[in-house]
C-alpha cells in the first residue's frame, strides 16, 4: 500500500496532466452554427474600439475570452520539453499527431445576462494557459492543485470588480479582463489573435419550477429562470474548470486520503504494489474456480431473461466473486467484445435487488425500514423539507454505472427496462412503476413525448449524469405538456391544465398520476412480503436440493479413488448410465468372488483363524469384501446423485478440463427450472420494492428528490436523498465527467457499488472521484480494445511523470495505463495477459457470441492468444451484394502527404452505392437510408477524406443516375455516426464494417504506429457481426504484425468458400 505522500504525488501527476487538456471552442461554434445562433468574433487589434462590442452590447449570450489556436499550445509545449527529453520515435510522432487536439480553445468563459452585462458568478476558466505559463518559466513544482486554486482567488475577485454593476460595461472593460487573464496565466498567445467571441443564446429551455403535489389545489408557481450553469454553481461551489472535469475531485481525493476515513477502494487503486495473484489457469486456480462455483456460493437473484439462457462458466465465477466482495475492495473483469459483459452486470443488479428485498421481507412493517431519524433538505431560497432517513440495513445497495463513454452508460441504463430482454413468462406479470417507466422512456427535453421504440417494464434504471438528463428524469414527477403530442413548455402545469386521459391512453403516467390511479388496486406491503417470502422459500428448497447434490458428489469424489484403482479410465466421478451399470456389475463380481473365497476359508465362525494359517487367502478375501463394500457405497451415492440430478436438471463438473468448450459455454449448477425460480424471485423483489416505497413515501420526499436533481442545494440531506433515489430507481448511470456534480455532497464511500464499464478506455484519473465515493467497485473492460484517448504529447507526459513520480512513472502513466489496468493490478484473481505474460488481467470472460467467422478467429488470434470460445450460432453467409468477408487490395498515392488514398475512398463509395441500390433500408420507403455499416479508419486524415467524399451530394447524384433511386435520407447524420476513426466506435457494433487503412509508401511511420499493437485492428474487426472488408494496400500492410494474420485468415476464408462453391458446381454438373 502506498503512503499518503506517495498517493498525493500520484494525484499531483494526474493533476498536472489534466491542466494540459484543451477545451474545444470549435464544438461550441459548430453547435451555434447548427442551431443558427449568432456568433461575433473580435480580433485583438479591433477590440479597443466600440464597433465590435456594439454588435452584442445589450444582449445575452456566452462570452469566450482570449480564444486561440490550440496548435500554439502544442508549440509552446514542444519548445520547453524538447531540450529536456530525447527525440521522439517515428511511432511517437505519429501518435502525437493523431491524438493532438485541433481548433480553437480559450482562456475563460462568462455569461452575458439580459442587458449585456457580464455575470461574474458565471466565470469558468481553462487551466491550459495557466499551465503553459508555468511550463515556460520551468515551474513544474507549481503545476499542482494547490497552486492553481491559489491563483484563482485573485483572478475571480479582479474579474468580478471589472464586471461590477456600478460601472459602465464596454469594450474597454472587456480588454481589461483580457489583460488580467494574460497576467494570471503569464502566457499571451500570438499577436493579432482573437480577443473574444460572443455566441448568442439558444431558445430558452424549460427550467425548474417549485414543486407541487398533484393533490394540491393546482396553483401554479413561477418557473425558475436561472441558467444551467447557475444551478450547477449552487451544487458546486468550486470555480468551474473548462478543460478538465477531474481537477476538483483529484484535489478532494488528496484531502480525503489524508483524513481519518480515507476511501479504501481508492487507496487500493493507487497501490504501489500488485496484489498477490492466484492464476486461475494454474491447478490451484482451477480448484478455486470449482469451489467458488459450488451452489452455496451462488447468487439468488437473476435478471429475468429467458430461462433457457445460461451464464457461461467465467461469468458465473465473476458473479459469485462479486457476492463476497468486501468493503473497500475492487473486482476486475476482463471482458473482450461480445463475451457477455452486459449480461454479467444485469445479474449483478438482480442479485443486489434481491438482497435488499430480503431485508424488506424481514421487516415487521414498512415503517420499520426507516431509522427514526429526520433530516432537513434546504432548497435555494431557504425553503426546506423534513425527510425520513432509511434504515442503515437498506443502504449500501446503491448502484452507479460509470464510464468515460457516454453512449455506453446511457445505452445500458436505457436498455435495462426493455421488455424484449425478459423471459416470455414474465412479460405479462413483471412490472415496476411501469406507466412511469413508459413516461420516462419516451420523454425528451424539448420535443413531444414519443412512444418508446421498445416497450419497457419498469423504472429500474435512469441515465443521469449531465444536467439535461437529470431534468428529463424529473418529468416523471411533473407535467410540462398538456398532451403527449405537445412540445413541453417552460413551466410545470397544474392538474387543471393537463389532459390526463390522453396520457393514460398511451400508458405514460407521472409518478403522482400512477399513484392516484392505483390507489385502490396496488399490492400492500404485507402482500408483497408474502409473495417474496413464498418465492424465496421455493428457491431455498431447491437450493437445499442443490447443496445435497453437491454433498453427494463431493462424497462420491472422495470415494472415487477405489473406483479409479480398478477403472483407470474413470479418474473422476462419472454419473452416466454406463458408469453405474459398469460399477454395479463389478460389485456383483466382487460379491461372487468374496463368497467363493470365504467358502474356501471355512465357516464364518472359524474363518478368523485363517489369518494365521492361510494369511494370503484371508487377505484376498478381506480385500475383495472391502472393495465390494466400497463400490456398493459408491453405487448408492451414485444413485442418490443421479436422482438429485434428475430432479434439478443441472449440469455438474465431471472431471473435464475447465478450458474445454463444453465447460466454458455453460456454467455448472444451472437449469431452466432453476432460472425460472430465480426469475420469479427477482420479480417478487421488484414488487416488494414498489410496495415499500409507495407505503413510506411522503410528498416532501418526492419533491426533495426532484429538487435535488434540478435545483441544487439540499444541504446535508444529499446523501440521504440519494439513498432514497436508489430505493426508487436501483441503477443510475453517469459519465465520469458528470460524477462530481451529480453526486455533490456524497462523501467517501457514500455509494454502495460503483460499476465501471468500458474501463479499458478510461484514463486512470477519470475514476478517482467515483472510486472515492464508492464502497465496492467492479471494473469491467478490455485493455486490448481502444486505449484511452490522451491528447498531450509523449514528451510532455514523460517530463511530468518523471518530475512527480520518478521511477514509478510507468505504473501510473496516463498514456500507458487505464482504469482497467490499474484495477487488474490490485485484484488478486486473474490470468496472465495474452500478450505480456509477466502481467495479469482480471477474471476473463471467454465465450464470444457477437462476431461470425472469420472476424472471431482474427481477433482471437491477434489479441487473445486463442483464449476465447466461439458460441455464435449458425454459419456465416456471404453478403448478398458484397460477397464474403475479404481484404480488398486497393493501391494509390496520397496527395500532399496525406494518409487518405482517393482510390480507397472511391472503392468504399462504390460499395455503398451498390448496397444502397440493391438492398436499401426500407424502414421508411419514402426516405430510404444507407445500410447498417460502419466505415472505420485508423487515421483522422482518412476520416476527413471519407466524410467529404461520402457527403458529396453531386457524387451521389451522379452515381445514382439511371438507378431510379433518390438521394439517401439523413446523409449528414449517417456520416457523423457511421464514419470515423476506430476510437469513436468503441462499444458499438454493426452487421458490416469497412476498415479503410489509407497510407502510401511515404507513410511507413503511420503504418508502423497502427500496427504496433493489436488494439486498432481488434476494435475494427470486432465491430463487425457478419461481414468485414479491409480496404488497403496489401503490399504495405499485409506484412505488418497483426495485419498479416488478418490477411492470411481473410484469404483462407475466401479460398475455403471458393472451394466449396467449385465443389457445388461440379456436383451440379
Amino acid at each position: 500500500m502506498a503512503t499518503i505522500q506517495e498517493m498525493s504525488r500520484i494525484l499531483d501527476y494526474w493533476h498536472s496532466v489534466e491542466f494540459f487538456n484543451s477545451y474545444s471552442l470549435d464544438d461550441q461554434l459548430e453547435e451555434a452554427r447548427e442551431s443558427n445562433r449568432k456568433t461575433v468574433c473580435i480580433r485583438t487589434a479591433a477590440a479597443g474600439s466600440s464597433h465590435g462590442w456594439d454588435e452584442v452590447s445589450g444582449h445575452a449570450g456566452e462570452l469566450y475570452l482570449v480564444p486561440f489556436d490550440v496548435a500554439q499550445a502544442a508549440s509552446v509545449v514542444e519548445q520547453h520539453v524538447a531540450a529536456r527529453s530525447k527525440a521522439r520515435s517515428a511511432i511517437e510522432q505519429i501518435r502525437d499527431d493523431e491524438m493532438a487536439p485541433e481548433g480553437l480553445t480559450c482562456f475563460a468563459k462568462m455569461k452575458l445576462g439580459q442587458g449585456g452585462r457580464v455575470n461574474a458568478d458565471s466565470l469558468s476558466v481553462s487551466a491550459l494557459p495557466w499551465a503553459l505559463g508555468r511550463l515556460k518559466s520551468g515551474e513544474l513544482e507549481g503545476l499542482c492543485a494547490d497552486s492553481f486554486e491559489s491563483s484563482l482567488t485573485g483572478l475571480r475577485d479582479d474579474l468580478a470588480a471589472l464586471a461590477a454593476e456600478d460601472k459602465p460595461f464596454d469594450a474597454t472593460q472587456l480588454m481589461a479582463m483580457v489583460q488580467r487573464l494574460h497576467e494570471w496565466a503569464r502566457y499571451e498567445p500570438a499577436s493579432d489573435g482573437l480577443a473574444w467571441i460572443v455566441i448568442s443564446p439558444a431558445r430558452v429551455q424549460p427550467m425548474e419550477q417549485a414543486r407541487r403535489s398533484n393533490e394540491d389545489s393546482g396553483a401554479k408557481r413561477s418557473a425558475c429562470a436561472a441558467s444551467e450553469d447557475q444551478h450547477e454553481a449552487e451544487e458546486e461551489r468550486d470555480l468551474p474548470i473548462l478543460n478538465s472535469f477531474y481537477v476538483h475531485d483529484l484535489l478532494q481525493a488528496q484531502r480525503e486520503l489524508g483524513g481519518p476515513h480515507a476511501p479504501r477502494a481508492l487507496k487500493a487503486y493507487l497501490s504501489l504494489c500488485d496484489a498477490s495473484k492466484l492464476d486461475l489457469d494454474a491447478p490451484a486456480g482451477q480448484r478455486a474456480i470449482l469451489e467458488t462455483l459450488r451452489p452455496r456460493n451462488g447468487i439468488d437473484g437473476r435478471w429475468p431473461s429467458s430461462a433457457g439462457h445460461f451464464q457461461a462458466l467465467m461469468q458465473q465465477y465473476a458473479l459469485n466473486r462479486m457476492k463476497t466482495l468486501g468493503d473497500g475492495e475492487i473486482l476486475a473483469v476482463n471482458g473482450p467484445p461480445g463475451t457477455g459483459k452486459t449480461t454479467l452486470l444485469r445479474d449483478l443488479i438482480a442479485h443486489l435487488v434481491v438482497e435488499r428485498a430480503k431485508v424488506l421481507a424481514s421487516l415487521d412493517s414498512a415503517k420499520d425500514g426507516l431509522s427514526g431519524a429526520m433530516v432537513e433538505a434546504v432548497l435555494p431560497g431557504g425553503k426546506s423539507h423534513t425527510l425520513p432517513v432509511l434504515s442503515p440495513a437498506l443502504t449500501g445497495f446503491e448502484m452507479v454505472v460509470a464510464s468515460s463513454n457516454n453512449g455506453a452508460v446511457e445505452n445500458l441504463s436505457l436498455e435495462l427496462p426493455q421488455m424484449r430482454h425478459l423471459d416470455p413468462a414474465q412479460r405479462d406479470t413483471l412490472g415496476y412503476f411501469q406507466p412511469v417507466a413508459t413516461r420516462y422512456a419516451g420523454s425528451h427535453a424539448t420535443k413531444p413525448w414519443t412512444a418508446p421504440k421498445e416497450p419497457v417494464w419498469g423504472l429500474v434504471s435512469a441515465a443521469l449524469g449531465k444536467r439535461a438528463n437529470r431534468i428529463r428524469f424529473v418529468d416523471v414527477f411533473s407535467n410540462r405538456a398538456a398532451k403527449p403530442d405537445e412540445r413541453p413548455g417552460d413551466r410545470f402545469l397544474s392538474n387543471g391544465e393537463v389532459d390526463f386521459p390522453s396520457w393514460d391512453a398511451v400508458g405514460a403516467q407521472t409518478y403522482w398520476r400512477y399513484r392516484e390511479q392505483t390507489r385502490g388496486t396496488r399490492r400492500s406491503f404485507r402482500t408483497s412480503q408474502d409473495r417474496f417470502k413464498a418465492a424465496h422459500a421455493v428457491w431455498q428448497a431447491e437450493s437445499r436440493r442443490l447443496e445435497a447434490l453437491d454433498a453427494a458428489l463431493t462424497e462420491l469424489e472422495g470415494r472415487w479413488a477405489a473406483v479409479a484403482r480398478r477403472c483407470p479410465d474413470l479418474p473422476h466421478a462419472d454419473t452416466s448410465d454406463g458408469t453405474l451399470d459398469r460399477l454395479s456389475g463389478m460389485v456383483r463380481e466382487l460379491d461372487t468372488e468374496t463368497e467363493l473365497t470365504g467358502q474356501r476359508l471355512g465357516p464364518p465362525f472359524i474363518r478368523w483363524l485363517s489369518r494365521w494359517f492361510r494369511p494370503d487367502s484371508y487377505r484376498r478375501w478381506r480385500e475383495t469384501a472391502e472393495a465390494a463394500f466400497t463400490l456398493r457405497v459408491v453405487c448408492d451415492r451414485l444413485r442418490t446423485a443421479r436422482s438429485l440430478l434428475a430432479q434439478t436438471g443441472v449440469t455438474v463438473w465431471e472431471g473435464a478440463g475447465l478450458a474445454e468448450d463444453a465447460c466454458q459455454t455453460r456454467a455448472f449448477w444451472q437449469s431452466e427450472k432453476l432460472n425460472g425460480l430465480r426469475n420469479e424471485l427477482f420479480a417478487a423483489a421488484m414488487t416488494l420494492h414498489e410496495a415499500f416505497f409507495q407505503e413510506v413515501q411522503t410528498r416532501d420526499l418526492v419533491f426533495a428528490l426532484s429538487n435535488m436533481l434540478t435545483r441544487g442545494s439540499i444541504g446535508e440531506a444529499r446523501k440521504v436523498l440519494w439513498q432514497w433515489f436508489f430505493m426508487l430507481v436501483p441503477v443510475v448511470s453517469s459519465t465520469f465527467a458528470s460524477f462530481r456534480r451529480q453526486f455533490a455532497g456524497v462523501g467517501p464511500e457514500g455509494l454502495g457499488w460503483l460499476i465501471v464499464d468500458e474501463a479499458g478506455q478510461a484514463v486512470p484519473q477519470a475514476a478517482v472521484g467515483a472510486m472515492m465515493r464508492a464502497r465496492r467497485v467492479v471494473v469491467v473492460g478490455d485493455p486490448l480494445q481502444i486505449e484511452p484517448v490522451v491528447t498531450q504529447s509523449t514528451r510532455l507526459l514523460m517530463r511530468l511523470g518523471e518530475y512527480w513520480l520518478q521511477e514509478a512513472r510507468p505504473r501510473y502513466a496516463v498514456d500507458a495505463q487505464s482504469v482497467q489496468t490499474l484495477a487488474d493490478r490490485c485484484y488478486p484473481y486473474g490470468v496472465r495477459h495474452p500478450l505480456e505474460r509477466e502481467r495479469f488481467i482480471g477474471i476473463p470472460l471467454v465465450v464470444h457470441r457477437r462476431c461470425a467467422s472469420p472476424m472471431f478467429e482474427i481477433a482471437n488470434t491477434i489479441a487473445y492468444d486463442g483464449r476465447m470460445k466461439h458460441a455464435k450460432k449458425g454459419m456465416p453467409s456471404p453478403h448478398r451484394v458484397l460477397g464474403h468477408s475479404a481484404w480488398w487490395h486497393v493501391t494509390g498515392n496520397g496527395s500532399d502527404g496525406t494518409k487518405y488514398i482517393a482510390e480507397q475512398g472511391r472503392c468504399v463509395f462504390e460499395a455503398l452505392v451498390k448496397m444502397y441500390v440493391e438492398e436499401p433500408d426500407l424502414t421508411d420507403p419514402k426516405r430510404p437510408q444507407l445500410p447498417d455499416v460502419f466505415v472505420i479508419t485508423p487515421f483522422r486524415q482518412v476520416k476527413r477524406g471519407l466524410s467529404a467524399l461520402l457527403g458529396d451530394h453531386d457524387a451521389w447524384r451522379s452515381a445514382l443516375f439511371g438507378t431510379g433511386r433518390g438521394m439517401p435520407a439523413k446523409l449528414a447524420e449517417w456520416i457523423k455516426t457511421r464514419v470515423g476513426t476506430a476510437h469513436t466506435f468503441q462499444g458499438k457494433e454493426s452487421e458490416t464494417v469497412f476498415f479503410v487503412l489509407g497510407c502510401d509508401a511515404e507513410q511507413t511511420g503511420a503504418i508502423a504506429w497502427a500496427a504496433a499493437a493489436p488494439n486498432l485492428l481488434n476494435v475494427a474487426v470486432t465491430r463487425a457481426k457478419s461481414h468485414l472488408y479491409l480496404v488497403g494496400d496489401r503490399d504495405l500492410w499485409g506484412g505488418r504484425q497483426y495485419f498479416d494474420t488478418a490477411l492470411a485468415m481473410l484469404g483462407a476464408w475466401a479460398g475455403q468458400h471458393a472451394g466449396r462453391a467449385a465443389a457445388a458446381d461440379s456436383r451440379e454438373e
